[in-house]
Parts: C-alpha cells; sequence; structure tokens
C-alpha cells in the first residue's frame, strides 16, 4: 500500500499526529469513567544519567492489574513513562514512539531531546483537554548533543519543564518526592541513584494506597531502567530483586520504622 498524497495546503510535513489526523487514524474522544489508572513513577539525574523507577499497578477503586509496564522506550536515548489512564497512557506511549520514527523518516534526522519533549506537549493537550481519560506522562533520556541526562515533566495542559534534579508523577508523588528531597545530591553514582529512586517508589507503595510496592509472595517489582550513553537499559528482574529485599531487610529489622535516616 502506498503513502496517501496530500495538497500543498494540506501536507502534515514530518509530524505523525497531525498526518493521523487528516487520515482519521486517531479515534474520538471516549466518554469511559472509572478506567484503571497507572500510578507512580519517578526520575532521578545522577552524575552520568538519568534513571527511572515505575510501580507496576493499576487501581480502579480496587487493584485492576499488578503487572502494568508503565517505562518504556520512546527510541534508544529516550524513556517515557506514564501516570493516569492506563489504557490510554499505553496508547500514548506508542503515539511517542511512532512520532519520533516518523520524523526521522520524514526528515532523516533526529529530533534533539529537547525537541522530543516539546513535541508532546500538544499531544497531551489534545487528549487532556478533550477526554476524561488523562494522561501525564514523563520524558527522560540522554542527550547526545551535551552528553548528559535529561529530565522533562508535564502538567495536565501540555506544559513542559525541565528538572535538573528529580521529578515524580502519579498518587504516590508526594510519599515519593520526600524520599528524593531528603537523598538527592548532585554526585550521585549510577548505584546510588538507583538506590535511592527503589526507596522513593517504596515509600510510595507503603503510604499510597493505589501504588504497587514489591510483591515478594508473585515475583512482581518495580520497573527499573537507566539512560545514559549507552542508551535506554532496562534492569533485569533478579537486580531489582535484590534492591528491594536490601530494604525489606531494613524496614524488618527497624519493625517498619525508618529510624531517624534515609534507608
Amino acid at each position: 500500500m502506498g503513502l496517501p498524497l496530500f495538497s500543498a495546503s494540506e501536507d502534515p510535513g514530518p509530524s505523525f499526529v497531525r498526518f493521523a489526523e487528516v487520515s482519521g487514524l486517531l479515534p474520538a474522544a471516549p466518554q469511559v469513567r472509572d478506567a484503571p489508572h497507572a500510578t507512580t513513577v519517578v526520575a532521578l539525574r545522577y552524575a552520568e544519567g538519568v534513571v527511572m523507577v515505575g510501580d507496576r499497578q493499576a487501581t480502579a477503586g480496587y487493584i485492576a492489574s499488578r503487572d502494568v509496564r508503565k517505562i518504556e522506550a520512546a527510541d534508544h536515548n529516550t524513556g517515557i513513562a506514564i501516570s493516569g489512564s492506563a489504557a490510554r497512557g499505553m496508547e500514548f506511549i506508542r503515539l511517542a514512539q511512532l512520532s519520533f520514527e516518523h520524523y526521522q523518516k520524514m526528515t532523516d534526522a533526529d529530533l534533539t531531546l529537547e525537541g522530543k519533549a516539546n513535541y508532546l506537549s500538544p499531544i497531551i493537550q489534545r487528549n487532556n483537554l478533550t477526554s476524561p481519560l488523562v494522561v501525564v506522562p514523563l520524558l527522560a533520556g540522554w542527550d547526545t548533543t551535551r552528553h548528559e541526562g535529561r529530565i522533562f515533566e508535564y502538567d495536565g495542559a501540555g506544559g513542559c519543564y525541565e528538572r535538573h534534579d528529580f521529578a515524580a508523577i502519579g498518587s504516590g508523588t508526594p510519599f515519593a518526592e520526600s524520599a528524593l528531597r531528603l537523598g538527592f545530591r548532585t554526585d550521585l553514582t549510577r548505584e546510588d541513584a538507583l538506590d535511592l529512586a527503589a526507596l522513593a517508589i517504596y515509600e510510595a507503595g507503603d503510604n499510597d494506597p493505589s501504588t504497587g510496592g514489591p510483591d515478594f509472595v508473585r515475583g512482581i517489582f518495580p520497573m527499573m531502567v537507566v539512560l545514559d550513553e549507552a542508551g535506554f537499559t532496562e534492569l533485569p528482574t533478579e537486580e531489582v530483586r535484590g534492591r528491594y529485599e536490601a530494604i525489606n531487610r531494613r524496614r524488618t529489622e527497624g519493625q517498619g520504622v525508618a529510624g531517624g535516616s534515609l534507608r
């Protein structure tokens, strides 16, 4: 099947969203309410990149799913995470992936990381202002021009803001952000950043009923991702399990009390 032809005034250019709109590929705004919602994700900068950690639970007044993947690779150097409507969030991730790939193929050039962040703003605005299924994403990645990790967060209307330390989205944000504020340093190593981000999600799961913590019974653990010069890397389950077992041992020894220190 060949590509559709457009007049000069209707040509969508490198914008996949505009192409989908004029081709009738984007669905109409649904009227569904009380759909499952994805919850908490954090992103944290460290000396050589960014880590992202997200819980796996989706809720709808009950636990709708225990193993939702809320972080995916938008491309080789970029990760995108979602909170809000789980189903619409998965669609949003696919749309972002297609948009970045479409732009590259149409222009024979990659969007900069900042360009990707800004590209998502009108997509968020279009969805959240016309649909009850609100999605608030988080974008992080390795900037190949600056050679550093960067984080971009959004408000519900699509406003894009760069964070130079850390960001959290979802219902567990107050608890996760408290841990991040206490533990963040500008000289964090990769291991330090992973430990702190894991603790932030543990705190969110321990205090927010909508956020899922580590599930040792089912072997389901938060997703942990590193974005550095090597690109998007998801940590294997056994490594993630080990980090949460260490946190759990410390909390068990203290009978659930943090003990006045960040642990």
